[in-house]
């Protein structure tokens, strides 16, 4: 199976976009706000979906074009986007989930963690390490000669 997603990754990607826009139907209007030096910005869970699903898209056009052109893209880094993007993703979907790192409760103080925002945060940053081995992978597969 791991075979055919780095032989047609465009498939893989166009498969992901109708899952992020069936998504953003069927989630209620929860929201998740970043906090950027005291100023809150609230991002609803299917505008997340929708600018997720056009993203998916332009990737897989990105893939599209180097199969159209009968390039390969590198097996390595075809494999190592797909990864990051699932666990940016999945950082992301569960980023209430990680409060229990750094317990500093004891018997006498009880301190109630919140790592929700740097959850997002390293989020944000292993999605914009994707999208930069994405574009490696893209341009070196363009425009190297293949052999």
């Amino acid at each position: 199976m791991l075979k055919k997603v780095i032989l047609k990754p465009h498939l893989f990607f166009f498969g992901l976009s109708i899952i992020a826009f069936l998504f953003s139907f069927f989630v209620n209007e929860n929201a998740f706000d970043i906090n950027v030096f005291g100023l809150s910005f609230p991002i609803s869970f299917a505008n997340l979906s929708l600018v997720s699903g056009v993203f998916f898209i332009l990737i897989s056009i990105n893939y599209f074009s180097l199969h159209w052109t009968e390039k390969l893209p590198k097996p390595a880094l075809t494999i190592t986007h797909i990864i990051l993007q699932i666990i940016a993703l999945l950082f992301l979907l569960t980023n209430e989930n990680w409060n229990w790192i750094g317990d500093n409760s004891s018997e006498n103080l009880i301190i109630a963690n919140d790592n929700s925002q740097m959850v997002i945060v390293i989020s944000i940053l292993v999605f914009l390490l994707s999208i930069f081995i994405h574009f490696i992978n893209f341009f070196t597969s363009l425009l190297l000669k293949q052999e």
